[in-house]
């Protein structure tokens, strides 16, 4: 079984190398090839190009311009389906894609067993479980978008899980018509068109990969208002949970409450010291959801037509 995996990377100059270690060394054996998605003039290219000097399971692709992290995952995919699988004949090389954030690091073995996963359980697409780094406002961050994630308990039957570690069939990719040009939450539009086709995912609870947020509180209010305004654009783009609350910058004011109530409730149920951290980080934590709402009022706001213009120019000025 062949897998290729797809890393879309923009000024992970810090980060990359961590993760091309995590897939040529701790998963050499299930990973074939990694494909790096990067652009002209990003200081990742370089580190890239560096490492796939040495290692020719390497693949360095660059555009011409910044790319929103889903048309990155696209391009890689094109190109992934290009390469010869060393194991495999060519009719099924690429039959596994593995997307994986460039801050990201996937544990020992950890493709492998997610492949289990997937073909015991029968599942089109299957995520690691989420870790965050350490750090105050890395906690934040990771309350904020990966509680479900990070959990061992069962995530909500409607939840959406991220693609920052998603084991893929690469049948379904096609099938799903791949990633929407959008950056972030070109995962919530994927996870749920997987599910429109009739593909299940399933996040692992065993598999874990550590996810390095960003430092600065000013970056994370940034990014949550950039999150926000995206989940808005997602949900008008496909029908998915949520969906309804799109109908009126107003009424997605009252997200902040709803998602505060939801994010005490949660982290109650993971414990004592969980709850105590969230109590902790509250001043945080309700800035973090109060520039949410602010970007997903102004993506509710936003017209529907070039829905990735936005995301595009986001990208080439972060």
């Amino acid at each position: 079984m062949a897998c290729v995996a797809v890393i879309p990377a923009r000024r992970a100059e810090r980060s990359i190398r961590a993760t091309l270690e995590s897939l040529r060394l701790g998963n050499r054996g299930f990973v074939e090839r990694v494909v790096v998605v990067t652009s002209d003039g990003d200081p990742t290219a370089d580190i890239v190009r560096r490492w796939s000097e040495h290692d020719p399971g390497v693949e360095l692709v660059i555009g011409a311009r910044p790319q929103t992290a889903g048309a990155a995952r696209n391009l890689g995919r094109l190109v992934a389906g290009q390469l010869p699988a060393a194991a495999a004949p060519a009719d099924e090389a690429c039959e596994l894609l593995l997307f994986i954030d460039a801050d990201c690091r996937l544990e020992l073995l950890g493709a492998q067993r997610l492949a289990a996963e997937l073909q015991q359980r029968g599942l089109c697409a299957a995520t690691a479980r989420i870790v965050g780094s350490r750090g105050l406002v890395a906690r934040v961050r990771h309350i904020l978008e990966f509680k479900e994630a990070a959990s061992v308990r069962p995530a909500p039957a409607r939840w959406l899980p991220p693609s920052t570690v998603m084991l893929c069939r690469a049948d379904a990719f096609d099938r799903s018509g791949g990633f929407v040009d959008l950056w972030p939450g070109e995962d919530l539009v994927f996870a749920q068109t997987l599910r429109d086709v009739g593909g299940r995912l399933r996040r692992s609870d065993e598999v874990v990969a550590v996810h390095q947020h960003p430092a600065g509180t000013f970056e994370m209010l940034r990014h949550q208002f950039r999150l926000g305004r995206s989940s808005a654009v997602a949900r008008r783009l496909r029908s998915m949970p949520g969906s309804a609350w799109t109908r009126s910058p107003w009424l997605a004011l009252l997200l902040l409450p709803g998602r505060a109530l939801r994010i005490a409730i949660w982290q109650a149920g993971e414990g004592s010291a969980a709850m105590a951290w969230t109590l902790a980080l509250s001043p945080l934590l309700i800035a973090g959801l109060a520039a949410w709402t602010a970007g997903f009022a102004a993506g509710c706001a936003r017209p529907q037509d070039a829905p990735g213009a936005l995301e595009r120019r986001g990208a080439a000025a972060a």
